[in-house]
């Protein structure tokens, strides 16, 4: 799940994209996988926040918002 992270920023409104990338690797996550996927991509929001921030990387300051608020986005009923 670790290497899909980054993707979903990628494929994040192009579901052609997103399909392209489940065809190429064979299935679609299950949904431990997705949540595994979630959790990863919140670490390393926070992290890229954090690291951009101190490092004055503004693309991989807001590559960490836009990925945490796509996140809060999708957990509303």
């Amino acid at each position: 799940m670790r290497d899909f992270v980054r993707l979903c920023d990628a494929w994040h409104g192009r579901p052609d994209l997103f399909q392209a990338v489940m065809d190429g690797y064979g299935r679609h996550f299950t949904p431990d996988e997705e949540a595994h996927l979630t959790i990863l991509s919140i670490l390393d929001s926070v992290s890229g926040i954090s690291y951009g921030a101190a490092h004055n990387d503004p693309e991989l300051v807001e590559r960490g918002r836009r990925t945490l608020a796509r996140l809060r986005a999708a957990q509303r009923p």
